[in-house]
């Protein structure tokens, strides 16, 4: 006898079986599931199954990445929030001067997690430039010390931030900003070291 099939449905008794006005086959599903479907609905397509494609779909939908409720997840909602979200308490420092997050992240997580992994342990996600958009190119993990050097109130030089300078130069975190506030010149203040102070 040939198959005969209709989506995962399979008929398994061509004999018609009438209830009412309606008139039914008797078919097994892909996934094992035995039931009477309406004729009218399997040559419709309107049942290509017992249900279990939608639940499969449901579940991958949900569950694709197994990461919803992850600390990665956290971090991309998070960082969305701040570009996007008027209410979220951070939102004027990021997307309320214009950072954005490239489309491919925006809107799919799945993106951002095959660019970015799992956050190392102790790092959390940075801008390598504080001006610049959440893109593959423009974010790294960086620790807290890291992440306060990137901020966009720290002065820098040439792109270093002085207080590094400062420590290069074995003085204090702002060795550098008093010398500038004192009238140095900005060669004078960030190369002298301590024992050169005058």
């Amino acid at each position: 006898m040939k198959t005969i099939k209709y989506g995962l449905w399979k008929v398994i008794n061509e004999e018609k079986i009438y209830v009412g006005e309606r008139v039914y086959l008797m078919c097994q599903c892909d996934c094992g599931t035995i039931k009477k479907v309406i004729i009218k609905n399997l040559k419709s397509g309107v049942s290509q199954s017992c249900g279990c494609i939608r639940s499969k779909n449901l579940i991958e939908r949900n569950t694709k990445h197994n990461k919803r409720h992850t600390k990665i997840w956290r971090i991309w909602q998070a960082m969305k929030n701040r570009c996007y979200n008027k209410n979220f308490t951070q939102y004027e420092r990021y997307g309320g001067r214009g950072i954005k997050v490239c489309d491919s992240w925006k809107n799919e997580f799945i993106s951002f997690y095959k660019d970015m992994g799992n956050p190392p342990v102790g790092k959390t996600l940075d801008r390598i430039d504080n001006n610049g958009n959440y893109e593959p190119s423009n974010c790294k993990w960086s620790t807290p010390r890291e992440q306060m050097r990137n901020k966009s109130s720290n002065h820098k030089i040439n792109g270093i931030c002085i207080t590094d300078i400062s420590k290069s130069l074995g003085g204090g975190h702002a060795l550098v900003g008093k010398r500038l506030k004192r009238g140095w010149s900005v060669e004078m203040a960030t190369t002298l070291k301590t024992n050169a102070n005058l």
